[in-house]
């Protein structure tokens, strides 16, 4: 072999070793530029998990104030306006409302007629101090009409009043029995409205008092009002209905012949809408509301 030909060779060698040199440099860069990737990734990892945490038990709390405060504002109203008469702690109220729940089962039809020594518009007979104080219709079927039913939930709950206030004995008020029956016919409009109606009732006998502002009226009250086509009802407000905050009408608990019996119903004033006609035909300026306060 020349000594060209070594010179050669010798060159050669020393290219290959630069550059296996060169690899293996360039693979230790990018070994330790890898590993040193992991690391600062694992660290970045191990900090935002300290930093998460706490921000997820922060979210929950905010989630579950928001559940007890939306809560309440989806739960009166199924399937109906929310409620604008204001509700109310008025004690008895809330027991008035509570004894028209329990004519939510069973039939209970509408029945008005003039036999009023066998019928006076009870589901069941009602008993005062040992004696028939109104009768039911004799059939059984549990019929009723709006004076007889509303003194019948308003004589439940004195019922379920004196009850709870520890009052021993058949009594409302101290009315012996002859009073107690003058206090249902004015409750019955026996005689002009002006002088009987559920109010005068109320009033005379220091059960109750009226409401003039309907702004105060609250559910639980009675409500005596006339309409145009001269017919009369008497109910318990459940709420107003209202057009752009104005009242136009109310929502009610009574016994009807439009339901053929016990039933919620909305009804209207005669006022004029922006149209010049009426909302309806109740005559507002003969609304007589009366709020028990025994």
């Amino acid at each position: 072999m020349t000594n060209r030909h070594l010179g050669y060779n010798k060159k050669k060698i020393f290219i290959v070793s630069i550059l296996v040199t060169a690899l293996l440099i360039g693979g230790i860069v990018i070994y330790t530029g890898t590993f040193s990737a992991e690391v600062i990734a694992q660290n970045k990892l191990s900090k935002e998990d300290v930093t998460v945490e706490p921000s997820v038990e922060t979210n929950e709390e905010p989630a579950q104030e928001t559940t007890v405060v939306i809560e309440p504002t989806t739960k009166p109203v199924i399937a109906q306006p929310k409620p604008t008469v204001q509700e109310s702690p008025l004690p008895f109220n809330q027991l008035v409302l509570a004894q028209i729940e329990t004519y939510n089962k069973g039939n209970y039809p509408y029945l008005l007629n003039t036999d009023y020594s066998n019928y006076n518009g009870v589901t069941t007979n009602l008993y005062y101090q040992g004696k028939l104080l109104l009768k039911a219709d004799p059939s059984g079927n549990r019929a009723s009409h709006c004076v007889g039913i509303t003194f019948e939930v308003f004589f439940r709950a004195m019922e379920d009043w004196n009850q709870r206030q520890g009052y021993a004995g058949d009594t409302i008020k101290g009315l012996n029995y002859e009073q107690l029956y003058d206090f249902v016919l004015k409750w019955y409009c026996a005689g002009p409205k002006t002088e009987n109606n559920l109010v005068i009732a109320l009033e005379k006998y220091k059960l109750g008092k009226r409401i003039t502002n309907f702004e105060e009226a609250r559910p639980g009250d009675f409500i005596d009002f006339s309409r145009e086509n001269q017919t009369g009802h008497t109910v318990v407000l459940i709420d107003w209905v209202r057009d752009n905050g104005k009242i136009v009408g109310l929502r009610y608990w009574s016994s009807q012949e439009s339901t053929n019996g016990i039933a919620y119903k909305t009804e209207y004033f005669n006022i004029l809408r922006s149209d010049g006609t009426k909302y309806g035909n109740i005559m507002k300026d003969n609304v007589y509301i009366g709020r028990v306060v025994p």
